[in-house]
Protein backbone atom coordinates (compact mmCIF):
# COMPACT_ATOMS: atom_id res chain seq x y z
CA UNK A 1 0.00 0.00 0.00
CA UNK A 2 1.32 3.42 -0.69
CA UNK A 3 0.86 6.21 1.74
CA UNK A 4 0.85 9.84 1.87
CA UNK A 5 3.77 12.03 2.82
CA UNK A 6 3.21 12.56 6.27
CA UNK A 7 1.15 15.10 7.61
CA UNK A 8 3.22 18.34 9.24
CA UNK A 9 1.94 18.95 12.97
CA UNK A 10 4.55 21.17 15.11
CA UNK A 11 4.60 19.65 17.97
CA UNK A 12 7.34 20.96 20.71
CA UNK A 13 10.07 18.17 21.54
CA UNK A 14 8.68 17.37 25.15
CA UNK A 15 5.34 16.58 23.61
CA UNK A 16 6.20 14.69 20.64
CA UNK A 17 8.42 12.81 22.75
CA UNK A 18 4.86 11.88 25.79
CA UNK A 19 2.90 11.43 22.88
CA UNK A 20 5.52 8.74 21.12
CA UNK A 21 5.21 7.34 24.48
CA UNK A 22 1.39 7.10 24.76
CA UNK A 23 0.87 5.90 21.13
CA UNK A 24 3.26 2.76 22.02
CA UNK A 25 2.08 2.20 25.55
CA UNK A 26 -1.81 2.33 24.03
CA UNK A 27 -0.94 -0.06 21.14
CA UNK A 28 0.56 -2.32 23.98
CA UNK A 29 -2.56 -2.43 26.23
CA UNK A 30 -4.41 -3.21 22.81
CA UNK A 31 -2.56 -6.15 22.08
CA UNK A 32 -1.92 -7.40 25.33
CA UNK A 33 -5.66 -7.04 26.68
CA UNK A 34 -6.70 -9.04 23.25
CA UNK A 35 -7.41 -12.88 23.23
CA UNK A 36 -3.84 -13.79 21.46
CA UNK A 37 -4.78 -17.41 20.48
CA UNK A 38 -4.78 -17.86 16.88
CA UNK A 39 -6.58 -21.16 16.83
CA UNK A 40 -9.32 -19.68 19.49
CA UNK A 41 -12.60 -18.86 17.84
CA UNK A 42 -12.53 -15.73 20.01
CA UNK A 43 -9.36 -14.76 18.54
CA UNK A 44 -8.44 -10.96 18.52
CA UNK A 45 -11.71 -9.91 20.47
CA UNK A 46 -10.26 -6.62 22.92
CA UNK A 47 -11.85 -6.54 26.46
CA UNK A 48 -13.89 -3.49 26.97
CA UNK A 49 -11.99 -2.67 29.97
CA UNK A 50 -8.78 -4.45 31.81
CA UNK A 51 -10.30 -5.04 34.94
CA UNK A 52 -13.14 -7.25 33.57
CA UNK A 53 -11.42 -10.10 31.66
CA UNK A 54 -14.34 -12.08 30.22
CA UNK A 55 -16.26 -8.71 28.53
CA UNK A 56 -14.46 -7.96 24.78
CA UNK A 57 -16.43 -5.32 22.16
CA UNK A 58 -16.21 -5.60 18.79
CA UNK A 59 -15.75 -1.56 18.99
CA UNK A 60 -12.31 -2.29 21.08
CA UNK A 61 -11.57 -4.73 18.33
CA UNK A 62 -12.21 -2.64 15.24
CA UNK A 63 -10.15 0.35 16.97
CA UNK A 64 -7.10 -2.65 17.41
CA UNK A 65 -6.93 -3.82 14.12
CA UNK A 66 -5.57 -0.45 13.38
CA UNK A 67 -3.48 0.40 15.69
CA UNK A 68 -1.67 -2.83 15.51
CA UNK A 69 -1.24 -1.80 12.06
CA UNK A 70 0.39 1.36 13.16
CA UNK A 71 2.58 -0.43 15.76
CA UNK A 72 4.26 -2.10 12.79
CA UNK A 73 4.98 0.92 11.02
CA UNK A 74 6.41 2.20 14.52
CA UNK A 75 7.81 -0.73 15.30
CA UNK A 76 5.95 -1.92 18.37
CA UNK A 77 4.68 -4.78 16.76
CA UNK A 78 5.82 -7.64 13.97
CA UNK A 79 4.10 -7.22 10.82
CA UNK A 80 4.30 -11.16 10.89
CA UNK A 81 3.04 -11.62 14.17
CA UNK A 82 0.00 -8.27 13.37
CA UNK A 83 -0.43 -10.15 9.94
CA UNK A 84 -1.13 -13.38 11.71
CA UNK A 85 -3.43 -11.90 14.95
CA UNK A 86 -5.67 -9.50 11.79
CA UNK A 87 -6.21 -12.99 10.14
CA UNK A 88 -7.64 -14.35 12.98
CA UNK A 89 -9.33 -11.66 14.27
CA UNK A 90 -11.54 -11.38 10.83
CA UNK A 91 -12.62 -14.94 11.12
CA UNK A 92 -13.59 -14.14 14.31
CA UNK A 93 -15.76 -11.43 13.32
CA UNK A 94 -17.09 -13.23 10.63
CA UNK A 95 -17.77 -16.52 12.01
CA UNK A 96 -18.14 -16.11 15.69
CA UNK A 97 -19.30 -13.02 16.84
CA UNK A 98 -23.44 -13.34 16.42
CA UNK A 99 -24.85 -10.68 14.09
CA UNK A 100 -28.41 -9.78 13.14
CA UNK A 101 -28.22 -8.62 8.85
CA UNK A 102 -24.98 -8.05 9.61
CA UNK A 103 -25.14 -6.03 12.60
CA UNK A 104 -22.89 -7.67 15.44
CA UNK A 105 -23.70 -8.11 19.20
CA UNK A 106 -22.04 -4.87 20.97
CA UNK A 107 -20.28 -6.98 23.77
CA UNK A 108 -18.86 -10.42 23.35
CA UNK A 109 -17.01 -13.27 25.09
CA UNK A 110 -13.48 -13.19 24.40
CA UNK A 111 -12.66 -16.50 24.83
CA UNK A 112 -15.63 -17.82 22.29
CA UNK A 113 -16.85 -14.52 20.30
CA UNK A 114 -20.56 -15.67 21.88
CA UNK A 115 -22.75 -12.55 22.65
CA UNK A 116 -22.19 -11.84 26.03
CA UNK A 117 -25.42 -11.05 28.62
CA UNK A 118 -28.18 -8.63 27.18
CA UNK A 119 -26.08 -6.93 24.54
CA UNK A 120 -27.70 -5.57 21.45
CA UNK A 121 -27.11 -5.31 18.10
CA UNK A 122 -25.13 -1.97 17.31
CA UNK A 123 -24.85 0.27 14.45
CA UNK A 124 -21.94 1.91 15.35
CA UNK A 125 -20.02 -0.63 17.23
CA UNK A 126 -20.63 -2.36 14.29
CA UNK A 127 -19.24 0.65 11.74
CA UNK A 128 -15.78 0.62 14.42
CA UNK A 129 -15.32 -2.74 13.74
CA UNK A 130 -15.52 -2.95 10.19
CA UNK A 131 -13.55 0.70 9.91
CA UNK A 132 -10.65 -1.12 11.69
CA UNK A 133 -11.28 -4.61 9.53
CA UNK A 134 -11.12 -2.23 6.44
CA UNK A 135 -7.78 -0.44 7.49
CA UNK A 136 -6.16 -3.72 8.44
CA UNK A 137 -6.97 -4.92 5.31
CA UNK A 138 -6.31 -2.68 3.12
CA UNK A 139 -2.74 -1.85 4.85
CA UNK A 140 -1.85 -5.64 3.97
CA UNK A 141 -3.38 -5.60 0.72
CA UNK A 142 -3.99 -9.91 1.62
CA UNK A 143 -6.32 -11.67 -1.03
CA UNK A 144 -7.54 -13.71 1.90
CA UNK A 145 -7.94 -10.44 4.32
CA UNK A 146 -9.77 -8.58 1.29
CA UNK A 147 -11.98 -11.35 0.82
CA UNK A 148 -13.10 -11.61 4.55
CA UNK A 149 -13.43 -7.69 4.90
CA UNK A 150 -15.54 -7.69 1.36
CA UNK A 151 -17.78 -10.43 2.97
CA UNK A 152 -18.39 -8.73 6.36
CA UNK A 153 -19.31 -5.52 4.50
CA UNK A 154 -21.62 -6.96 2.04
CA UNK A 155 -23.85 -8.96 4.49
CA UNK A 156 -24.60 -6.04 5.91
CA UNK A 157 -28.69 -4.88 5.54
CA UNK A 158 -28.82 -1.53 5.65
CA UNK A 159 -32.21 -1.26 4.69
CA UNK A 160 -33.47 -3.05 7.61
CA UNK A 161 -32.38 -0.03 9.89
CA UNK A 162 -33.26 2.63 7.71
CA UNK A 163 -36.62 4.70 9.28
CA UNK A 164 -38.37 7.39 7.17
CA UNK A 165 -40.28 9.59 9.42
CA UNK A 166 -41.70 13.03 9.61
CA UNK A 167 -40.02 13.77 6.35
CA UNK A 168 -35.92 12.77 6.85
CA UNK A 169 -34.72 9.25 6.39
CA UNK A 170 -32.23 8.09 9.21
CA UNK A 171 -30.79 4.55 10.26
CA UNK A 172 -31.98 3.16 13.73
CA UNK A 173 -29.02 3.37 16.11
CA UNK A 174 -29.52 -0.99 17.42
CA UNK A 175 -31.87 -4.05 17.26
CA UNK A 176 -32.63 -5.89 20.57
CA UNK A 177 -33.91 -9.21 20.52
CA UNK A 178 -36.12 -9.08 23.63
CA UNK A 179 -37.67 -7.32 26.34
CA UNK A 180 -34.87 -8.36 28.70
CA UNK A 181 -31.82 -6.61 26.65
CA UNK A 182 -29.86 -4.12 27.00
CA UNK A 183 -31.58 -0.68 26.22
CA UNK A 184 -35.23 -2.71 25.69
CA UNK A 185 -36.95 0.10 27.39
CA UNK A 186 -35.99 2.48 24.53
CA UNK A 187 -36.92 -0.12 21.90
CA UNK A 188 -40.69 -0.39 19.53
CA UNK A 189 -42.27 -3.44 18.96
CA UNK A 190 -39.99 -4.55 16.63
CA UNK A 191 -36.82 -4.55 18.69
CA UNK A 192 -35.38 -1.26 16.89
CA UNK A 193 -33.71 1.28 19.28
CA UNK A 194 -33.60 4.62 18.89
CA UNK A 195 -32.41 6.60 15.51
CA UNK A 196 -29.04 8.31 14.64
CA UNK A 197 -31.09 11.47 14.23
CA UNK A 198 -28.11 13.50 15.87
CA UNK A 199 -24.91 14.48 15.00
CA UNK A 200 -22.26 12.54 16.85
CA UNK A 201 -19.36 9.86 16.31
CA UNK A 202 -21.20 8.02 13.51
CA UNK A 203 -20.10 9.74 10.37
CA UNK A 204 -17.83 6.81 9.08
CA UNK A 205 -20.94 5.01 9.31
CA UNK A 206 -22.48 6.67 6.19
CA UNK A 207 -19.37 5.62 4.33
CA UNK A 208 -19.31 2.71 4.82
CA UNK A 209 -23.54 2.55 3.88
CA UNK A 210 -22.91 4.40 0.91
CA UNK A 211 -20.31 2.05 0.00
CA UNK A 212 -22.65 -0.44 -0.45
CA UNK A 213 -23.27 -1.68 -3.72
CA UNK A 214 -27.21 -2.27 -2.65
CA UNK A 215 -27.45 1.27 -1.22
CA UNK A 216 -27.88 3.75 -4.21
CA UNK A 217 -26.88 7.18 -3.91
CA UNK A 218 -29.97 8.84 -3.66
CA UNK A 219 -30.52 6.96 -0.25
CA UNK A 220 -26.73 7.41 0.70
CA UNK A 221 -27.46 11.43 1.00
CA UNK A 222 -30.65 11.20 2.50
CA UNK A 223 -29.13 9.19 5.42
CA UNK A 224 -26.61 12.41 5.54
CA UNK A 225 -28.94 14.61 5.48
CA UNK A 226 -31.34 13.26 7.57
CA UNK A 227 -28.93 13.73 10.43
CA UNK A 228 -29.63 16.89 12.61
CA UNK A 229 -26.73 19.30 12.23
CA UNK A 230 -27.34 22.20 14.92
CA UNK A 231 -24.26 25.13 14.54
CA UNK A 232 -24.05 26.90 17.84
CA UNK A 233 -20.68 28.61 19.44
CA UNK A 234 -19.06 29.01 22.64
CA UNK A 235 -15.64 31.42 23.37
CA UNK A 236 -15.86 32.42 19.81
CA UNK A 237 -15.94 28.69 18.02
CA UNK A 238 -18.75 27.97 15.83
CA UNK A 239 -19.15 24.19 15.07
CA UNK A 240 -22.06 21.78 14.61
CA UNK A 241 -22.56 20.36 17.99
CA UNK A 242 -23.32 17.03 19.07
CA UNK A 243 -26.02 17.42 22.03
CA UNK A 244 -24.01 16.73 24.92
CA UNK A 245 -21.15 17.85 23.50
CA UNK A 246 -18.91 15.29 25.01
CA UNK A 247 -15.80 15.57 23.07
CA UNK A 248 -14.93 12.00 21.79
CA UNK A 249 -18.04 11.93 19.21
CA UNK A 250 -16.31 15.10 17.25
CA UNK A 251 -12.52 12.72 17.68
CA UNK A 252 -14.01 9.39 16.64
CA UNK A 253 -14.63 9.67 13.13
CA UNK A 254 -11.09 11.12 12.45
CA UNK A 255 -9.22 8.33 14.29
CA UNK A 256 -10.35 6.62 10.49
CA UNK A 257 -11.20 9.08 7.92
CA UNK A 258 -8.81 11.86 7.03
CA UNK A 259 -12.09 14.97 6.77
CA UNK A 260 -9.41 17.15 6.91
CA UNK A 261 -9.01 16.29 2.62
CA UNK A 262 -12.86 16.73 2.04
CA UNK A 263 -15.84 18.73 2.34
CA UNK A 264 -18.93 17.03 2.21
CA UNK A 265 -22.17 17.57 -0.32
CA UNK A 266 -23.25 20.57 1.98
CA UNK A 267 -19.68 21.97 1.53
CA UNK A 268 -18.91 21.20 5.44
CA UNK A 269 -15.04 20.34 6.32
CA UNK A 270 -15.59 18.10 9.44
CA UNK A 271 -12.26 18.35 10.16
CA UNK A 272 -12.28 22.16 10.81
CA UNK A 273 -15.87 21.31 12.80
CA UNK A 274 -13.89 19.18 15.18
CA UNK A 275 -11.69 21.41 16.06
CA UNK A 276 -13.90 24.53 16.44
CA UNK A 277 -15.82 21.86 19.22
CA UNK A 278 -12.08 21.53 20.88
CA UNK A 279 -11.59 24.80 21.46
CA UNK A 280 -15.21 25.56 22.60
CA UNK A 281 -14.86 22.79 25.01
CA UNK A 282 -11.69 24.00 26.01
CA UNK A 283 -13.03 27.52 27.06
CA UNK A 284 -15.67 26.22 28.27
CA UNK A 285 -13.81 24.63 30.55
CA UNK A 286 -11.92 27.31 31.64
CA UNK A 287 -14.98 29.34 32.45
CA UNK A 288 -15.44 26.73 34.64
CA UNK A 289 -12.75 27.06 36.84
CA UNK A 290 -14.37 28.93 39.23
CA UNK A 291 -16.64 26.04 40.14
CA UNK A 292 -14.48 22.82 39.18
CA UNK A 293 -11.48 22.15 40.35
CA UNK A 294 -9.77 19.72 37.75
CA UNK A 295 -10.41 22.74 35.10
CA UNK A 296 -8.80 25.41 37.68
CA UNK A 297 -6.17 23.04 37.35
CA UNK A 298 -5.59 23.84 33.69
CA UNK A 299 -7.16 20.36 32.13
CA UNK A 300 -10.33 20.10 29.59
CA UNK A 301 -11.91 17.99 27.55
CA UNK A 302 -15.16 16.28 28.88
CA UNK A 303 -15.82 13.54 27.43
CA UNK A 304 -16.34 9.21 28.08
CA UNK A 305 -13.99 8.13 30.95
CA UNK A 306 -14.05 6.43 34.00
CA UNK A 307 -15.11 8.59 37.13
CA UNK A 308 -14.70 8.34 40.74
CA UNK A 309 -18.57 6.90 40.72
CA UNK A 310 -18.01 4.81 37.68
CA UNK A 311 -18.49 5.47 33.59
CA UNK A 312 -19.31 8.71 33.16
CA UNK A 313 -20.13 10.95 29.63
CA UNK A 314 -19.91 14.71 30.15
CA UNK A 315 -19.73 17.27 27.80
CA UNK A 316 -18.98 21.23 27.34
CA UNK A 317 -20.74 23.71 25.16
CA UNK A 318 -22.24 24.04 22.61
CA UNK A 319 -24.60 21.46 23.36
CA UNK A 320 -28.26 21.02 23.07
CA UNK A 321 -29.06 21.24 27.14
CA UNK A 322 -27.02 21.61 30.36
CA UNK A 323 -23.93 19.92 30.03
CA UNK A 324 -23.09 17.11 32.22
CA UNK A 325 -19.76 17.32 33.99
CA UNK A 326 -18.82 15.65 37.44
CA UNK A 327 -15.28 17.13 36.68
CA UNK A 328 -13.53 14.08 35.19
CA UNK A 329 -11.92 14.67 32.18
CA UNK A 330 -10.49 12.28 30.01
CA UNK A 331 -7.16 12.35 29.12
CA UNK A 332 -7.83 10.89 25.38
CA UNK A 333 -9.35 13.98 25.29
CA UNK A 334 -6.15 16.09 24.88
CA UNK A 335 -4.61 13.11 22.54
CA UNK A 336 -7.37 12.90 20.57
CA UNK A 337 -7.71 16.88 20.14
CA UNK A 338 -3.60 17.25 19.63
CA UNK A 339 -3.52 16.84 16.32
CA UNK A 340 -6.24 19.49 15.51
CA UNK A 341 -4.89 21.92 18.08
CA UNK A 342 -1.81 21.42 19.00
CA UNK A 343 -0.93 24.95 20.38
CA UNK A 344 -4.14 24.71 22.70
CA UNK A 345 -3.46 21.33 23.50
CA UNK A 346 -0.07 20.87 25.01
CA UNK A 347 -0.02 23.28 27.84
CA UNK A 348 -2.81 20.57 29.33
CA UNK A 349 -0.66 17.78 28.64
CA UNK A 350 2.36 19.45 30.29
CA UNK A 351 -0.11 19.63 33.74
CA UNK A 352 -1.07 16.01 33.23
CA UNK A 353 2.60 14.67 32.57
CA UNK A 354 4.21 17.15 35.42
CA UNK A 355 1.36 17.46 38.13
CA UNK A 356 -0.02 13.89 38.09
CA UNK A 357 2.12 11.13 38.13
CA UNK A 358 -0.43 8.94 39.22
CA UNK A 359 -2.24 9.24 36.05
CA UNK A 360 0.64 7.53 34.05
CA UNK A 361 1.65 3.79 34.34
CA UNK A 362 2.86 0.93 31.94
CA UNK A 363 0.00 1.48 30.15
CA UNK A 364 0.22 5.39 29.48
CA UNK A 365 -2.62 7.64 30.55
CA UNK A 366 -5.20 6.69 32.91
CA UNK A 367 -9.01 7.05 31.77
CA UNK A 368 -9.91 9.92 34.11
CA UNK A 369 -8.66 12.94 36.24
CA UNK A 370 -10.67 14.34 38.83
CA UNK A 371 -9.59 17.07 41.35
CA UNK A 372 -12.53 17.54 43.27
CA UNK A 373 -11.39 15.65 46.21
CA UNK A 374 -9.17 16.47 48.82
CA UNK A 375 -7.04 14.56 47.15
CA UNK A 376 -6.24 13.59 43.17
CA UNK A 377 -8.22 10.92 41.74
CA UNK A 378 -6.92 8.87 38.88
CA UNK A 379 -8.96 6.06 37.02
CA UNK A 380 -7.44 2.33 37.78
CA UNK A 381 -8.75 0.78 34.93
CA UNK A 382 -8.54 1.36 30.93
CA UNK A 383 -10.95 1.67 28.33
CA UNK A 384 -10.45 -0.22 25.25
CA UNK A 385 -12.30 1.99 23.24
CA UNK A 386 -10.13 4.92 24.47
CA UNK A 387 -6.76 3.58 23.88
CA UNK A 388 -7.73 2.92 20.40
CA UNK A 389 -8.55 6.48 20.07
CA UNK A 390 -5.08 7.25 21.57
CA UNK A 391 -3.40 5.68 19.75
CA UNK A 392 -4.83 6.21 16.57
CA UNK A 393 -5.15 10.12 17.00
CA UNK A 394 -1.68 10.57 19.03
CA UNK A 395 -0.28 8.12 15.95
CA UNK A 396 -1.52 11.43 13.66
CA UNK A 397 -0.53 14.05 15.94
CA UNK A 398 3.29 12.47 15.33
CA UNK A 399 2.32 12.86 11.84
CA UNK A 400 1.40 9.23 10.46
CA UNK A 401 -1.49 8.78 7.51
CA UNK A 402 -0.85 5.32 7.58
CA UNK A 403 -5.02 4.23 8.80
CA UNK A 404 -6.12 7.31 6.60
CA UNK A 405 -4.40 6.11 3.58
CA UNK A 406 -5.23 2.53 3.92
CA UNK A 407 -8.95 3.27 5.16
CA UNK A 408 -10.12 6.46 2.75
CA UNK A 409 -7.77 3.71 -0.12
CA UNK A 410 -10.36 1.08 0.28
CA UNK A 411 -12.25 0.21 -2.91
CA UNK A 412 -15.38 0.40 -0.92
CA UNK A 413 -14.90 3.63 1.20
CA UNK A 414 -13.50 5.28 -1.66
CA UNK A 415 -17.01 3.98 -3.68
CA UNK A 416 -19.20 5.48 -0.73
CA UNK A 417 -17.25 9.01 -0.65
CA UNK A 418 -17.83 9.14 -3.69
CA UNK A 419 -21.57 8.48 -3.57
CA UNK A 420 -21.94 10.95 -0.58
CA UNK A 421 -20.52 13.52 -2.62
CA UNK A 422 -17.48 14.21 -1.29
CA UNK A 423 -15.34 16.44 -2.72
CA UNK A 424 -11.55 17.21 -2.01
CA UNK A 425 -10.50 20.50 -0.32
Amino acid sequence: MTTAAPQTIALDDDIRELTAEEVDASIRWLWEHANGDLDSPGCGLVLDRDDLPDVATVAATGFALAAWCVGVERGVLTRAAVHDRVRATLRTLEESVPHRNGFLAHFVDPQTGERRGRSEYSTIDTTLALCGAVAAASFFADDDLSARVDRLLARIDWHWLVDETDGRTVLRMAWVGSAGDDYADGADDAGFVSAWTMTAEQLPMYLLAAGHPAVPQELAQALWRGVDKPVGAYGGHECVYEPGGTLFTYHFPLAFYPFQRVRDLDGRNWWANAREASLASKAWCADQAGTWRTFAAGLWGPAAGFGPHGYVVNGARPSAHEPRCDGTVPPVSLFGALPLAPDEVSPALRRLRDEHPGAWNRWGATDGVNLERDEPWYAAPRYGLNKGATALLGATALGSTLVWDAFAGHPWIARGAEKLGFTAT
